[in-house]
Formats: C-alpha cells, sequence, structure tokens
C-alpha cells in the first residue's frame, strides 16, 4: 500500500513535469515569432511592460470556458456575423456555420484567431492579465489607437465571404461528392478540429518557421495540395 501511495506521487510529479515540459516547448517555438507579444517579441506589436510570452492567450487560473480552448485568456469577439463563404463548386457548403455571435462556450477555434485578427479586440484585453506586470494590463505598442491590430495584411475585418472556407465538416462525406479532394482520414501537415476546417488547419500559432505561421511550406502549393488534389 505504501509502494503505491509513493509510485501515486512520483506518477503525479512526472505528470506535473510533462505538463511543463509541454509549455516549455510551446513557448520556445512562439518566441522568436510576431505572436510573441512581450518585450521580448521580434514584431512591431508587442508590449513595453510585459514580460511574459504566454499570458496573450492562455492562463492558468480564471480561463475563459471552452472545451476547444486551452486555458484560453484573450477576450472573444462578440461580432455578429462574418459572414459565410459560398461557391456553386463548394460541396461543403451545407456544413459551414458562420463564427459571428458565437458564445465564448462554444466558439469555434477560429473565433481565438478571430479575437486578436478580426480587428474588433485590443490586443491587450486579457481575462486574467498577468500578476508579474506591475501596470496590471500590458501596455501595447504598434497597435492603433484602440489597441487592436494594425490595418494589413493580419488585419482581416469581419467579412470572411472572400476567404478560404472554415468551421465546416471535411469527412468522409464531403469526400464521397467531391472527387477534387483527397481522403481526409490520409491527410498529413494539416490539422481537423473536431473533424471541421479551421484557421488554425493551415497555420500554426506557435510556429512561424513557414511563412505566416503555415503548417506547410506552400512552395508550389505544396500545403494546398495537402487536401486538393488539383
Amino acid at each position: 500500500m505504501k509502494y503505491c501511495r509513493r509510485l501515486g506521487y512520483y506518477g503525479v510529479v512526472l505528470s506535473v513535469v510533462v505538463m511543463w515540459g509541454l509549455v516549455s516547448v510551446a513557448q520556445a517555438g512562439i518566441a522568436t515569432t510576431k505572436h510573441n507579444l512581450s518585450v521580448a517579441g521580434p514584431g512591431n506589436v508587442k508590449s513595453i511592460d510585459e514580460t511574459e510570452i504566454c499570458v496573450f492567450c492562455h492562463t492558468p487560473h480564471r480561463a475563459i470556458k471552452n472545451d476547444n480552448i486551452p486555458l484560453w485568456n484573450h477576450n472573444l469577439s462578440t461580432t455578429g456575423n462574418y459572414g459565410v463563404y459560398t461557391s456553386p463548386t463548394f460541396d461543403g457548403k451545407t456544413t459551414i456555420q458562420d463564427l459571428g455571435g458565437t458564445d465564448a462556450t462554444t466558439a469555434a477555434v477560429s473565433n481565438l484567431c478571430l479575437s486578436c485578427h478580426d480587428g474588433t479586440i485590443a490586443i491587450n484585453a486579457l481575462n486574467n492579465p498577468s500578476n508579474a506586470n506591475p501596470n496590471g494590463i500590458p501596455t501595447m505598442g504598434g497597435t492603433n489607437a484602440d489597441g487592436t491590430i494594425p490595418n494589413g495584411a493580419a488585419r482581416l475585418g469581419t467579412d470572411l465571404t472572400d476567404d478560404h472556407p472554415i468551421n465546416f465538416l471535411y469527412d468522409s462525406a464531403l469526400f464521397a461528392i467531391d472527387n477534387s479532394l483527397n481522403d481526409p482520414a490520409t491527410l498529413s501537415g494539416v490539422v481537423l478540429f473536431n473533424g471541421t476546417v479551421q484557421c488554425a488547419s493551415c497555420h500554426d500559432p506557435h510556429n512561424s518557421v513557414n511563412p505566416t505561421f503555415l503548417r506547410v511550406n506552400n512552395t508550389g502549393s505544396a500545403l494546398c495540395l495537402r487536401c486538393h488534389n488539383k
């Protein structure tokens, strides 16, 4: 019994060590990217007084509760309607859902990205600011006057009708009716979230080895061809 208790203790310690190891790996990956919004960030948009890297998206306490969001910390947009991409050749249009007006508890993965990139929420709008920052809410530099992401390619706006469709099912049923797609069961390099295509399917927010955080280098349309076969 004593051995079992000791084993259980070491199991808990090992789990904590592994979790912190994963956090360290993620932080190491993001530290050299523009998503590092701390004072040490390499981009023009960054804080002038916040030293923590992860706090702009994640928090260990008082997180925004959502099964898709790991300890999410950035306030979500209240945009009511982003619009839905439509096209006569898009067979997944029957399953696509508008991301607007989504409650935080059920928000899709893409809503995380849009909480900064739609330009409606200040980048320092955190649910739980860092205790390490003497000023509380981070003071930002490089943003618009209202604290939002500056105008440019990274500011998508609130009209997504002319962007690649997201928040739709990419499953065996879609593959069966669209012979221009690859089987989702054999995808590599891209990620589906509960069977749906999201912003993070193609973009890895923690890694910018490829331009614009792409999961796969798109030379020769290599990323496109992971899903599309022509």
